[in-house]
C-alpha cells in the first residue's frame, strides 16, 4: 500500500534530489533512478514495477491514489510551487515520479540488437526506441557519449517504452561488436549494398551513428558490411530516426513473410 509524507518547502533535501536527478546523467547512473512525467508514465512504470515513489498536488490526490493503491510507492504531497520545481519539460503535469532503473539483465550477444554510437538528441532516441519494441528488437546498446536513455525529453518522446527492452549504456561498443555473434550491418548513406538486399532472417545487428557525423571510421573498420537505404528523390540522406525506422521494420517485414 502507498506511504504518505507531505513536503511544505521546496528547499527540502528531497526537492533538491529530485531536480538533480531530472538535469544530471551522471546522477540518473550512481543513483540508478530517473524523473518521470506524467500519467501515462506513472501507468508505464507501474506495470513494470519500477516506480519508486511520486509528488502530487492535494488536487491529484485522488486520481493517482487509485492509480497506485495496489503498489507500494512512497506518495509526497506537496503545493503547486514545488510541482512546478521539480518539473523541468515545457509542458504542464499533474505528477512526478521517481522510477529505478536498475537492471538484472546481461548482454546478449546472439540476439537482434540495435547498436547507436553518441546519439545525441533525445526526439531521435525516443522515436528509435519505439521503432524498435515495435518491430520486435528487445535489446539496445548505447555509447558512453549517447544521450542518456532516461533523459526527461527521451522519456516524454519513448512514452515509456524503454521500460520493456533490455537497453545497456555506456558500453564500449568496439568490445560489443568484437563480441557479437549475428551478423553486424553499419547503417550508412555511403553504404555499397542496398538494406532491401540483405537477408535480415538471421540474428541481426544494426549499427547506426551520431546525427551529422555518422559512424565513426573506428566502428566503421570493423565491419564488414555497410549498407543504405535506397532513395528514388534528391534528398542526401534521411533523419536518423527514420532510417533506423525503415531499416527495423524491413527486418520485420522479412520476418513476418517468412512465417507466412
Amino acid at each position: 500500500m502507498p506511504i504518505f509524507q507531505t513536503i511544505e518547502s521546496k528547499d527540502n533535501k528531497l526537492i533538491k534530489q529530485v531536480v538533480k536527478l531530472a538535469k544530471d546523467k551522471n546522477e540518473r547512473l550512481i543513483q540508478k533512478q530517473a524523473i518521470i512525467y506524467g500519467e501515462h508514465l506513472i501507468v508505464e512504470s507501474l506495470r513494470y514495477n519500477k516506480l519508486d515513489s511520486i509528488f502530487l498536488t492535494e488536487e491529484s490526490l485522488e486520481k493517482y491514489t487509485n492509480i497506485i493503491e495496489n503498489h507500494e510507492v512512497k506518495v509526497y504531497v506537496v503545493d503547486e510551487v514545488i510541482l512546478n520545481k521539480i518539473n523541468i519539460l515545457d509542458s504542464l503535469i499533474d505528477a512526478v515520479g521517481i522510477i529505478n532503473n536498475n537492471t538484472e539483465n546481461q548482454i546478449n550477444y546472439n540476439i537482434d540488437s540495435l547498436i547507436l554510437e553518441n546519439i545525441q538528441d533525445p526526439g531521435n532516441l525516443g522515436t528509435i526506441l519505439r521503432g524498435a519494441n515495435a518491430s520486435g528488437i528487445k535489446q539496445i546498446i548505447l555509447s558512453p557519449k549517447s544521450v542518456d536513455v532516461y533523459n526527461p525529453k527521451v522519456l516524454r518522446a519513448s512514452q515509456g517504452i524503454q521500460f520493456g527492452l533490455d537497453i545497456f549504456c555506456d558500453i564500449d561498443l568496439n568490445d560489443f561488436i568484437k563480441q557479437y555473434q549475428g551478423n553486424l550491418l553499419a547503417l550508412t548513406p555511403s553504404g555499397n549494398t542496398s538494406l532491401y538486399e540483405c537477408n535480415l532472417l538471421k540474428t541481426t545487428g544494426f549499427i547506426m551513428g551520431n546525427e551529422g557525423n555518422g559512424i565513426s571510421n573506428e566502428l566503421l573498420n570493423l565491419i564488414k558490411d555497410h549498407i543504405q537505404i535506397p532513395m528514388v528523390g534528391n534528398t542526401e540522406s534521411l533523419n536518423l530516426a527514420m532510417a533506423a525506422t525503415v531499416a527495423i521494420f524491413e527486418l520485420s517485414r522479412q520476418r513476418i513473410k517468412s512465417h507466412g
